[in-house]
């Protein structure tokens, strides 16, 4: 009986452990989080706006990944343009 639940605890932990892994991996995936481009032929101003508030500047930068990373948790579609 108490290897049995040793057992099931050790598999359950395993468990948790793997799917921590695995969200983990793909906290950040561009691919997951950012599928489809906002515009094809950008104006000059919505290539400053890019420059400035863009997934790659967001992503270059530890606050920039607070940013978008509290933009994941509160649930927004659009995350950067």
């Amino acid at each position: 009986m108490l290897q049995g639940l040793i057992q099931r605890t050790c598999l359950a932990v395993a468990n948790t452990a793997q799917t921590l892994l695995v969200r983990e991996k793909h906290a950040f995936n561009r691919a997951l989080l950012k599928p489809k481009v906002r515009c094809h032929f950008p104006k000059p101003k919505e290539v400053k706006r890019i420059n400035v508030h863009g997934w790659d500047t967001r992503m270059s930068t530890p606050e920039g990944r607070r940013v978008l990373m509290r933009r994941i948790l509160k649930g927004r579609h659009d995350l950067s343009h």
